[in-house]
């Protein structure tokens, strides 16, 4: 990998850092100020290149802090405000560009702030109603929540049918303590017929929420749902529920169940919380012909890698050296991995291209590393935050080689700048 980047241009490598969003880019702006990196810059802005957009969200500050350092602003500043206007299918990119419009605004472009207005509820993307809500609240505060307030009245009135959980006025709530916000859009209210409605409509709506405590899960409950229709038996968050007594008996059940979608079943449960027999009959089926159609193999080498043992390893290493599907056997390294696996990880992030593979990779490596703290970490992790577009798993990533004191000084310079908000901690609570 350090001969590929060695070979690669200024340019070339400012793409590579954009779009993965490290602050590498940022870096090399610095160092070359009369280079024009501005079609890299208006393609990311235009983009919302993060892995998991959803999960990690929009990259407006990283690319608003790169148009500041450009020296081609205003092309693209008009690119942004163009595909502002028009933006009608991706709901990631628009809020991203919403976000980057609004820090424009924020910074005096009233232009800007204009544009951000007469977008909102205009060509809009179906199930994304609330795009550009942040924008306004950012350039405009309570003011521009008022906005927002009388615009879903209006719908409302003419849609009586909408409703609205009050989502966006409870946020503004707990990001604004010092303000009564239904105070004040109380007082809005007695002159503004759209606000009434909109306060009306989601007081209305808070009073219907249904009550009551959550279900807790126990064996029972467990038990019906695995001889049910339902794919999820337990959800990852109510693993906890579960007694000792309840895992043993779920433990139990597996051991005489001979249908392979209920065991799938049952492993999905033994992924999240270790299996409390011997290991042996849940590596028998790990051995079998692995099918992406067939989940119950991937389950079960997730059960796995609770336990620690040479079988469980030399399997591992034997599937590792050969498995089309070696990322799913990796994770059985958590609880084998002994120092001198990191040159076997590297050698596989090295001969790995495809982005979901790489990512795959990464969850695995954090993984393990997280259970299996060593120095050793450093060049298989180095190697995977070269490739890595997942802002998510980078921040893991750096935290790791932070915690093992192997953080190289390349990366902790460019943290500082990262696209994603909490690796950027990351370098606050290290320099």
């Amino acid at each position: 990998m350090l001969i590929q980047m060695y070979k690669m241009t200024i340019k070339e490598k400012f793409k590579n850092s954009i779009r993965r969003g490290t602050g590498e880019a940022h870096l090399i702006m610095r160092a070359n100020p009369k280079i024009d990196f501005s079609n890299y810059i208006i393609k990311a802005a235009l983009n919302n290149f993060s892995y998991d957009n959803q999960s990690e969200g929009s990259r407006a500050v990283y690319i608003f802090e790169l148009i500041e350092l450009s020296n081609r602003k205003e092309k693209i500043r008009e690119a942004v405000l163009r595909r502002l206007a028009n933006e009608r299918t991706d709901s990631w990119a628009l809020d991203q560009l919403f976000g980057i419009t609004a820090l424009l605004a924020k910074n005096g472009d009233l232009q800007a702030r204009k544009a951000i207005y007469k977008r909102f509820y205009k060509k809009r993307i179906k199930y994304s109603e609330w795009l550009g809500e942040d924008a306004i609240i950012a350039v405009d505060g309570i003011e521009g929540l008022k906005f927002i307030a009388e615009i879903k009245g209006k719908m409302i009135q003419r849609y009586p049918e909408e409703r609205d959980d009050g989502f966006i006025v409870d946020f503004f709530q707990d990001n604004n303590p010092d303000i009564n916000v239904y105070d004040e859009l109380e007082k809005s209210a007695i002159n503004r017929t759209y606000i009434k409605t909109y306060l009306n409509t989601i007081l209305k709506y808070k009073n219907l929420r249904p009550g009551g405590k959550r279900q807790k899960y126990n064996y029972e409950i467990v038990s019906e749902r695995i001889n049910s229709n339902v794919m999820i038996p337990l959800p990852p968050a109510d693993v906890k529920d579960l007694s000792e007594s309840d895992i043993k008996k779920l433990a139990s059940d597996f051991l005489n169940e001979t249908d392979r979608l209920r065991q799938e079943k049952y492993m999905r449960i033994f992924d999240r919380i270790q299996y409390p027999y011997d290991y042996q009959s849940i590596l028998e089926i790990a051995k079998g012909k692995y099918s992406n159609k067939d989940r119950l193999i991937e389950f079960s080498i997730k059960a796995l890698r609770f336990f620690k043992s040479k079988d469980i390893r030399d399997f591992a290493l034997e599937k590792i050296s050969r498995a089309k599907y070696l990322d799913i056997y990796i994770n059985l390294l958590i609880g084998n991995y002994k120092n001198g696996d990191s040159k076997l990880l590297h050698e596989i992030v090295q001969r790995t291209k495809n982005e979901h593979k790489i990512d795959d990779l990464a969850f695995s490596y954090v993984g393990i590393y997280t259970a299996n703290k060593t120095k050793d970490c450093k060049v298989p992790l180095a190697a995977l935050y070269d490739k890595l577009t997942c802002g998510i798993h980078r921040k893991d990533i750096v935290n790791i080689l932070i915690e093992n004191k192997v953080l190289p000084t390349k990366i902790m310079r460019e943290i500082e700048h990262d696209s994603y908000e909490a690796t950027r901690v990351l370098w606050l609570e290290n320099n």
